[in-house]
């Protein structure tokens, strides 16, 4: 490239022209700056003729230029005064170009080179990536196994869950296919005293969008099966749980109508946390034991908000109420408010506590709650309405409390005086309860027993060491006999219980029972998830709608739930 200070020549040097080559305006050597640079006067090449001019060729030597034919142009041309090379030895040549004697080269041809090396270099690397990525194999795609659902709703619904379990993706479970799993759960802390006013809804959430709980991805399916008890296992699982339904008898269609019941508790959930109106201990202990019967925990990304401000509020009426959970109004629903908040603590403890964290402070919470249950059992064995201990023992009460008791007994802690508790209710209260047809009482003094009652009583003795006694068989023929037509009615108050009953028991009673009655339960939905109409359904008063559902959808889980109250697994049974 010219420099754009040089004048153009008519010819280049050496050619035959007699024309003479203009001399460059200035001569520097290289890497002088321009304004330092020494003006050479024209006259110097002037005097050579056109042959020397084209290969004219000056040196400067001690600030003196000199011909290359040895003619010496004197000091008059001395570059220092100027600012020239200071005795550097450098070529003049006729193109105007100063360069050192080593003849270096351009610095164009020195950048272009180094440019095209480093290109060089980069496309070979690039090459040898390009070549490892194509030659190793592509790691194995996440896999999701759910089960196959004959009708179109039940396979929409299981696209929906398989979307919902790529939601929340951090660690995998060592097993032998890669699994797509949820985020492990993170801190979670309950002052000692917080306001059950207050907004919770991002109370247990860290930075990882986590509460406390199991790693969940969504609609019961949990990716650590390892940190679930075995006898829970079932109910995480979408093709345990369709497995579970169809070889008891289920119709897959109940799978449905459990999420659309849960959605409907859902929207029903007061802004503390808490369910219900009148009865809200009672109604949110309920709705947390659906929940977890579809192994919904805190790390649900669909209901772990509801299930933990569930657990905050219960926890919360614990620590402000010495221990019990209840409205705060005094009354007969007390002990069925904390009997049924207890059990639904205890078991999310349960599904919990091998997932190598701890709820804090839920322990602490369950040992007085669970005190509170021991305390008040009379000597008979049973508990009468009340924390006292005094009055007169009363199966229905009596249902909740052994139900709250195994499920305490579950979470391996060893509460003071459980298995002392069901030992008494079970080996004495219950026999004395029991009248001749095989109906259980509602108390001692009654002479008859009755058909809502029994079925509490034979659930009673299948988790307690009660099924291989006389009492155990006559209930379940007295329980056959008065239900071979079973109906939901308009009160899953007795339903609830045979239900369980039934299917604790298996073979011909429950299969009896149940090709009757799940279908008419199924039946009985509304189209908002919900069972029955606010107001109607006996107990409850206001909450009747509510509680209902709750016992309907807890009916439909009994298919693969592993109730903490119940066990159909080997090894989890106290005999």
């Amino acid at each position: 490239m010219e420099d754009p200070d040089q004048t153009p020549q008519a010819n280049a040097p050496g050619t035959e022209s007699g024309s003479t080559p203009l001399a460059p305006r200035k001569l520097r050597p290289p890497g002088a700056e321009e304004d330092a640079a020494s003006a050479l006067p024209l006259e110097v090449v002037d005097d050579l003729d056109a042959g020397e001019a084209a290969a004219a060729v000056a040196i400067v030597d001690d600030g003196h230029l000199h011909g290359v034919d040895g003619h010496d142009y004197g000091a008059d041309h001395d570059l220092h005064a100027e600012g020239g090379t200071g005795g550097e030895r450098v070529f003049i040549v006729g193109e105007g170009e100063a360069v050192q004697a080593a003849e270096k080269p351009p610095a164009t041809k020195e950048k272009l080179s180094a440019v095209l090396t480093a290109v060089i270099i980069h496309l070979v690397i690039i090459v040898a990536l390009a070549s490892w990525y194509v030659a190793s194999p592509p790691p194995p795609p996440p896999q999701i196994s759910v089960s196959s659902i004959a009708n179109s709703d039940e396979s929409s619904m299981e696209n929906q869950t398989m979307k919902k379990m790529t939601q929340r993706t951090a660690s995998t479970v060592a097993s032998a296919q890669p699994v797509v799993s949820s985020s492990a759960f993170s801190n979670f802390a309950v002052p000692d005293n917080f306001d059950a006013s207050t907004n919770l809804t991002m109370v247990a959430m860290s930075d990882s969008d986590a509460g406390f709980g199991m790693s969940m991805s969504g609609f019961g399916d949990v990716s650590n099966m390892g940190a679930i008890p075995a006898g829970m296992r079932s109910r995480c699982s979408m093709s345990q749980r369709m497995k579970r339904l169809r070889e008891s008898g289920g119709e897959d269609r109940a799978e449905k109508a459990v999420r659309e019941g849960l959605e409907f508790l859902t929207s029903k959930q007061n802004k503390d946390g808490s369910f219900g109106e009148e009865f809200p201990a009672a109604m949110t202990g309920l709705a947390l034991l659906a929940y977890l019967g579809h192994c919904e925990t805190p790390e649900s990304p669909k209901f772990g908000d509801s299930v933990v401000n569930a657990a905050l509020y219960l926890m919360d009426r614990s620590l402000k109420n010495d221990g019990k959970m209840t409205n705060g109004k005094s009354g007969h629903h007390e002990a069925y408010e904390h009997s049924i908040a207890t059990y639904a603590l205890c078991e999310l403890y349960t599904m919990t506590k091998e997932s190598g964290k701890e709820i804090p402070r839920l322990e602490s919470v369950l040992k007085k709650s669970v005190g509170v249950i021991v305390d008040g059992q009379t000597k008979m064995g049973g508990w009468p309405y009340g924390f006292a201990a005094q009055g007169k023992e009363d199966m229905s009460v009596s249902g909740w409390m052994i139900q709250a008791l195994k499920a305490a007994y579950n979470t391996g802690r060893n509460f003071s005086g459980v298995e002392r508790a069901l030992d008494l209710a079970c080996e004495k209260y219950l026999p004395a309860i029991q009248d001749s047809e095989g109906a259980f009482k509602y108390n001692p003094d009654h002479a008859k027993g009755k058909p809502s009652l029994t079925g509490a009583a034979m659930l009673a003795m299948q988790i307690w060491k009660g099924r291989e006694t006389p009492q155990y068989t006559k209930a379940l023929n007295y329980l056959a006999n008065a239900y071979k037509n079973p109906s939901p009615g308009g009160n899953f108050y007795a339903p609830y219980y045979n239900t369980q009953a039934f299917f604790m028991h298996e073979g011909k009673e429950w299969e009896d029972y149940n090709k009757i009655f799940q279908p008419r339960l199924l039946d009985a939905q509304n189209e908002d998830g919900s069972w029955l109409s606010k107001g109607v359904g006996g107990q409850g008063g206001a909450d009747a709608q509510f509680l209902n559902t709750a016992w309907a959808i807890l009916m439909l889980e009994v298919y693969y739930r592993y109730l903490p109250t119940t066990d159909k697994v080997s090894g989890l049974e106290k005999r």
